[in-house]
């Protein structure tokens, strides 16, 4: 048994991991299948059994390089450049919405738009931009009550429908 084969095995597995990192526009890719076509082409001519250990090891050995690769690439020193950093977020950056909006539940201002689903109300004194709650369609001038927030979106409702529901209740 010739160690050749296993030779141009290894070979074509570290080429394939350095067509990772270098740019090589495919051409060390294709030095890489040249190699293993060849192990796989060498091994089969001594024995079957040897042929197709070469193709097993190909086949697994393949992904497992190129995965193990890419999860080493960002750790290399000179490839720490081309990968953005995880942001540094606060708990108020964290919520679309800022914290002061928060506070702002059961809050009664006007709509200085139309609500169609979305638009601008004033809620202590300030323009917000809001929604109306199930895509209903508010006017302007309407007194709206704040019955939600998540995410990004203050949710808003006719003030009197609010009330008429807190009075069923």
């Amino acid at each position: 048994m010739s160690p050749l084969p296993i030779i141009l095995l290894v070979a074509s597995l570290a080429l394939l991991a350095i067509e990772v990192i270098v740019v090589s526009f495919g051409v060390i890719s294709l030095i890489a299948i040249a190699c293993g076509v060849g192990s796989v082409m060498l091994a089969f001519g001594e024995s079957s059994a040897y042929g197709w250990s070469m193709v097993g090891a190909l086949v697994v050995g393949t992904p497992l390089v190129l995965r193990g690769t890419f999860l080493i690439l960002p750790k290399l020193p000179f490839a720490r450049g081309l990968y953005l950093g995880d942001p540094e977020l606060t708990e108020s950056d964290r919520h679309a919405a800022d914290q002061a909006d928060r506070t702002l539940l059961g809050e009664v201002g006007e709509a200085i738009t139309p609500l169609r689903p979305s638009g601008t109300a004033l809620l202590r004194n300030t323009r917000h931009d809001v929604m109306a709650a199930a895509g209903t369609m508010i006017e302007r001038g309407t007194r709206v009550r704040v019955i939600e927030i998540s995410a990004n979106r203050i949710i808003v409702e006719p003030a009197a429908s609010a009330e008429s529901q807190e009075s069923s209740e």
